[in-house]
């Protein structure tokens, strides 16, 4: 069930997509999260764009699940162009904030 939702229903597969569309690459999902997880390197997607790359799969998990959430408890749910938007600036959120600690990081030490 959790594989399958976050690996391969529909939007999750659509949110999946996008990513590779994004880093240009084309790639198989594994049948389980552990596999996926383990089997995520990314050493050809380039040294500037490697922290954006791991993040990716537990960006989409964190977006499936609140996206999950929202059906849940609230009986709504986001259109697939406003999960993959979600998806996105969640992302890319992440991944800022990853730079400024980096950036405190280096200044501080």
């Amino acid at each position: 069930m959790v594989d399958h939702l976050l690996l391969h229903c529909v939007k999750t597969r659509a949110l999946w997509n996008l990513l590779f569309s994004l880093f240009g690459v084309a790639w198989i999902l594994s049948g389980s999260v552990k596999d996926t997880l383990l089997g995520w390197h990314g050493a050809f997607v380039g040294k500037t764009r490697k922290k954006a790359w791991q993040m990716a799969p537990l960006c989409i998990f964190w977006t499936v699940w609140k996206e999950r959430n929202l059906l849940a408890f609230g009986n709504e749910g986001l259109s697939l162009q406003r999960l993959k938007y979600s998806f996105v600036c969640n992302l890319w959120s992440w991944v800022r904030v990853f730079i400024v600690f980096l950036l405190l990081a280096l200044l501080s030490g």
